[in-house]
């Protein structure tokens, strides 16, 4: 083809996008506010009923003791807000105790006292109690000293606590190593960062204060009552870590949840539980962030500010442990709605799904879109569970249809589908790593096997992780044994098992305690060591691996070179004496119902596969400081599968009857902003295999892969190592990792450029034996050939007005097979074509 006519037909085909032809989909985002659209009016704060402290009381144990009051005021219609701000605080005797303009209660001398709190004419009282000033031991070590490094960043990552440290001084990780910790401070650098003498001329004092030039900056001020402790410390003999010192068992916050108009703030307090029983405020030496700070950011002091709508988390981390409170911010005015005795409670699934998900909504003030279209929800679930567009025959008999079950009958019959098997088999490959490169071809070819037998027996999910955990035997013959090919040691064994089938990710503590979990390095290495006797040794064909389990095997802490027994994830030990294979106890507790992560992870998978987002996202990032963005949904789906027997197909048939999957994609005024909470289906791109089958089906030419039969579609290649250019540029993954997230669905120019442009879609469109060229061989009418193209692109009819304007343009082209060809081009490249939605 000459240049000219080329850029002249490139120029006809834009013609095609630029009148409107097919880009329906996400033009619905139009009606969503525009910033500034309404100004907020301001109202003068409501009257307060009463006013209710937080504690109720107050005890304050030794000189280094602190405590933060919040005052609630409660409001007319029976809420509360934050007014601890706007109160005046006073304590009846500053003897006893005094407090600071950040509503912070301090000791001064043993007694009792009572702190007021005074506003809009209503005064609330809470009594103080002070004990053990008078006689006051040395600051301890781990309850007093290491919070305080914490809070002041020194034993951050981007401090000392980074793996090399900082100027030659390095701290653990967060404080996870006390004693490491007490070495580094107290002895080495010629114990340069301790004068017991002048306390003041420490090191550890001097540079935080800037009283010396201190790359960190100004930590804390001299005379604060972080500067005090330390001092403290010093002078009284810098005591050591002691074995008999309370740990901390429990985190408590207050408000655990709290929903708060834009601008408007919420403190909040955490108070220690120690194994000794006693309590304390330690809000003032916790590590705060924010899990959305779209929604509400927080502060250093543990203060949050609702800056947008939606639901965030305040991560409160001290000591090692973790927990959270929850920020919701509504969309709109919070739907109350009733709900009457006689309602019927949720008899299925899809029920609680849609009742737990309106909750959601109602809480966040959004209303849901309206029911999808027939010929969206067709799409939809042909795309979701076989991967493939329907034909257009298969979209004319189910729009035809007058039967009231239709949706749920199309359901179940693509269920059972082969193609839905093809389809699944590509997924679990992927999570699994099936892959040439790892396992030779034969292994490949054994693992793709068995999981493709495994789909086609719906093997329940329970069964299938034992069945992996326990393999052994030839990589050849034995399918599943390939899971320990594509990881072989220990430590990665245990990570891969961790985040495949728990969805947690120990990576982090291979070398210090999660800096965002609760995980400790030890735990890390006990999970390991369930997989420490797993051994492979070369079978008697070329390449081939058996893999079997040992007598012996151990694994040591990197730090003490000691061995470790096997430990699940908040488990018991194993006894030093178990008999037998170990993996046998972790598939136990692995797939146990009481498991807290096994069930969460896979639901959560499925959720995220046919709702475009996973309740938790990542999928495999299930953690505290990470939580989903429907609680009491995600733990309903774990409970119900469990129930059924881990039944992967009963879940996926529950997710798409419900009214939830079967929303319309087309946002509303009042929920265009969601994009978490389900209020209108997502757009989700198709994954490279689905749009290159999708092509293959639209245009009616099959493709050619490497050492395949022609007509193979992309879904059923075995693993990724099949050479495809199309499927790298769309995000196919390599299977290095075990992770959902190596499969890329982000868009870039040359995905752009290669839909519009590229010589093999050109080729397929022209194609003697495709699609094109059969309807015009047929010499059906432009409206039906207009007719038959949407069908087999967009599995729907054209609109009216689409029909007018294509059927014009055909009429109009010289050409009327070159006019066809690009009326298809322009529908390829669609955004209605690209997205399910």
């Amino acid at each position: 083809m000459r240049v000219v006519p080329a850029i002249l037909r490139f120029l006809h085909r834009l013609l095609f996008l630029s009148v409107g032809l097919a880009l329906t989909a996400g033009a619905a985002y139009a009606h969503a506010p525009k910033p500034g659209a309404r100004a907020a009016r301001r109202t003068a704060a409501p009257p307060l009923q009463a006013l209710i402290p937080f504690p109720s009381s107050i005890t304050l144990r030794g000189p280094y003791a602190e405590a933060r009051v919040l005052i609630q005021g409660r409001l007319p219609g029976g809420g509360a807000r934050d007014v601890s701000g706007e109160a005046a605080l006073a304590v009846a005797d500053p003897r006893v105790a005094v407090i600071d303009a950040d509503g912070i209660v301090r000791p001064r001398g043993d007694g009792n006292t009572v702190l007021i709190a005074r506003l809009q004419r209503r005064t609330a009282r809470v009594p103080i109690a002070v004990r053990g000033v008078a006689k006051a031991g040395p600051p301890r070590f781990l309850t007093d000293v290491l919070p305080v490094l914490t809070k002041a960043g020194c034993n951050q990552g981007a401090c000392h606590g980074a793996a090399q440290g900082k100027g030659g001084f390095k701290l653990s990780l967060l404080g996870y190593d006390p004693e490491a910790d007490y070495e580094a401070i107290t002895r080495f650098g010629g114990a340069r960062r301790i004068t017991r003498a002048q306390p003041e001329n420490s090191l550890i004092l001097r540079k935080p204060t800037l009283s010396i030039s201190h790359r960190g900056g100004k930590r804390f001020a001299v005379g604060s009552p972080e500067y005090r402790l330390l001092r403290d410390w010093i002078a009284k003999g810098v005591p050591g870590p002691a074995a008999d010192e309370p740990r901390v068992v429990r985190l408590e916050v207050f408000p655990k949840v709290r929903t708060l108009a834009p601008g408007q703030t919420q403190r909040f307090i955490v108070k220690a539980c120690y194994s000794n029983g006693w309590q304390r405020d330690v809000t003032g030496e916790t590590l705060f962030s924010a899990s959305e700070e779209s929604v509400a950011p927080v502060t250093p002091g543990g203060e949050a500010k609702a800056v947008g709508p939606g639901e965030g988390a305040v991560i409160i981390r001290y000591q090692g442990l973790v927990t959270t409170a929850r920020v919701i911010s509504p969309f709109g005015p919070p739907r109350r709605v009733a709900i009457r005795k006689s309602r019927p409670p949720a008899a299925t699934l899809s029920e609680k799904i849609d009742r737990l998900v309106q909750e959601k909504l109602d809480a966040l003030g959004l209303e849901p879109s309206g029911r999808s279209a027939d010929a969206d929800f067709l799409r939809r679930a042909y795309l979701d569970v076989i991967g493939l567009l329907p034909t257009p025959e298969e979209t004319r008999a189910f729009l035809a249809s007058r039967d009231p079950q239709k949706r749920e009958k199309l359901i179940d019959a693509l269920l059972r589908r082969t193609e839905y098997v093809d389809f699944w088999t590509l997924k679990w490959g992927d999570i699994l790593r099936d892959s040439r490169q790892l396992l030779s071809e034969k292994g490949m070819v054994a693992f793709n096997a068995w999981i493709r037998q495994s789909v086609a027996e719906n093997k329940p999910w329970d069964r299938f992780a034992r069945e992996l955990l326990l393999a052994q035997g030839s990589a050849y013959t034995e399918g599943a044994a390939n899971y320990y090919r594509a990881a072989t040691t220990p430590q990665e064994l245990a990570e891969t098992t961790s985040q495949v089938f728990l969805g947690v990710r120990i990576q982090c503590a291979k070398c210090h305690n999660h800096p965002y979990e609760k995980w400790k390095q030890s735990q890390y290495y006990q999970m390991a060591a369930f997989f420490a006797r797993v051994r492979a040794k070369p079978g008697e064909r070329p390449g081939e691996r058996i893999v079997f389990v040992s007598d012996t095997g151990e694994v040591k802490h990197p730090k003490t070179q000691k061995e470790v027994l096997p430990c699940a994830l908040d488990a018991a030990p194993l006894p030093k004496e178990y008999p037998g294979d170990r993996r046998l106890a972790l598939a136990e507790w692995l797939t146990a119902p009481q498991n807290p992560f096994f069930a969460r992870c896979i639901v959560n998978r499925l959720w995220k596969h046919f709702m475009g987002r996973g309740l938790v996202e990542p999928v495999d990032d299930l953690r505290v400081t990470n939580p989903p963005s429907n609680e009491a949904l995600l733990d309903c789906l774990a409970q119900d599968f469990i129930r059924h027997g881990y039944d992967l197909k009963y879940l996926m048939r529950a997710i798409m009857r419900s009214q939830t999957y079967q929303r319309s994609s087309e946002p509303t005024p009042g929920n265009a902003r969601d994009t978490r909470y389900y209020a209108h289906f997502p757009f989700k791109r198709l994954g490279a295999e689905q749009l290159l089958d999708a092509l293959t089906a639209a245009t009616g030419v099959p493709e050619k892969f490497e050492g395949y039969p022609q007509g193979m579609r992309a879904e059923q290649l075995p693993d990724t190592g099949v050479p495809s250019y199309f499927l790298d540029l769309f995000g196919r993954p390599a299977r290095n990792i075990p992770c959902e997230c190596e499969r890329s669905d982000e868009p870039n120019l040359g995905q752009v450029l290669h839909l519009m442009n590229s010589a093999g879609i050109n080729a397929r469109l022209s194609d003697k034996s495709g699609r094109v060229a059969a309807l015009i061989e047929s010499k059906l009418p432009d409206r039906r050939v207009v007719e038959e193209l949407y069908l087999a692109s967009l599995a729907r009819f054209p609109t009216p007005e689409e029909s007018r304007k294509a059927v014009h343009i055909l009429a109009a082209a010289k050409d009327r097979q070159r006019g066809a060809e690009d009326l298809l081009w322009a529908l390829l490249n669609s955004k209605e074509f690209l997205f399910n939605h």
